[in-house]
């Protein structure tokens, strides 16, 4: 284990009760110097009922308070009184693949950007399961937006990070503080980019190092010979996306409009994937508008 993993701790958080979280808890404790569990199930995770004590391996129950930025907060909490040495997290979503976080901890050049006060956070590349596609990123002035390409190699400044997998230095989050509850899941990670871009510091990704990553159930589609890909939510996260999206985009106008017509391009692209892939289309493009609309008229998220 490199110095800057015996220095790292991951958030591991849980919810579906399908899911193992155990296996994956001894892989990460082989990667990093501490590990916390977050239940975030309503009612328990079965599979925590029995578990045993692990070393270095610390287990948070947390009910869905907050959703997963609740589950970030209290693990962040419990972290500055179980391991203050810690100076660097990396949290991680229970429907990722953690395997590349050995070479990607030991990468030269990862480590000079988490030696950097100026980084707020690195990331390996995201392949969705079960499109195969490689995650869009986006490079943000106040006035333009730029797409990276899906594929590159070695490190670019990009806009935004997906939660899982993204190592942020611990003074970058001690400085942009909790993440915003009132979100609960979706783009807890980009309303934390904003803060983070906003307060001059980077976000970087790794092209050289991918990992595999579930986001809802996505379907790949073509639209004017585009490949593309719909998300497969429910009809209620997709009242989560609307909401949030558009309340973003409004608090942004003025500050990023850049940012704002990237959100209004994102809900147009959910509605196209709902439309040309997905089923039940009627509930969820209803359930995308409502909550579209609570987002532009709500002064805050509860």
């Amino acid at each position: 284990m490199s110095p800057v993993a015996r220095t790292t701790a991951a958030v591991l958080v849980v919810f579906h009760p399908e899911s193992q979280p155990a296996p994956m808890a001894d892989r990460l404790s082989a990667s990093v110097g501490h590990v916390v569990l977050v239940d975030n199930s309503p009612h328990g995770h079965p599979a925590l009922a029995m578990l045993p004590a692990r070393a270095h391996v610390h287990v948070l129950r947390n009910a869905n308070r907050g959703g997963l930025a609740g589950a970030y907060n209290r693990a962040r909490e419990a972290l500055a009184q179980l391991a203050p040495d810690v100076t660097q997290l990396v949290f991680v979503d229970e429907d990722s693949d953690t395997e590349v976080l050995d070479r990607f901890l030991a990468d030269p050049e990862v480590q000079a950007r988490l030696a950097d006060p100026r980084t707020a956070a690195v990331a390996p590349a995201y392949c969705d399961r079960a499109t195969g596609l490689r995650g869009k990123h986006m490079l943000l002035s106040r006035w333009r937006w730029h797409g990276l390409p899906r594929r590159f190699e070695g490190l670019r400044p990009v806009s935004f990070l997906i939660n899982s997998m993204s190592v942020w230095r611990r003074a970058a989050l001690d400085q942009l503080g909790p993440c915003d509850e009132g979100l609960r899941i979706d783009h807890v990670d980009t309303e934390y980019c904003l803060r983070a871009r906003r307060a001059g510091l980077s976000l970087w990704l790794h092209g050289s190092h991918e990992f595999r990553h579930a986001i809802g159930e996505r379907r790949r589609f073509r639209l004017l010979g585009v490949e593309m890909q719909a998300g497969g939510h429910p009809p209620a996260r997709r009242y989560l996306i609307g909401r949030n999206t558009a309340w973003l985009a409004r608090r942004s106008l003025w500050r990023e409009p850049a940012f704002t017509a990237l959100c209004i391009a994102r809900l147009a692209y959910e509605a196209v994937g709902i439309v040309m892939a997905e089923p039940d289309r009627g509930p969820k493009l209803r359930s995308l508008l409502r909550g579209a609309f609570t987002g532009l008229l709500s002064r805050r998220l509860a």
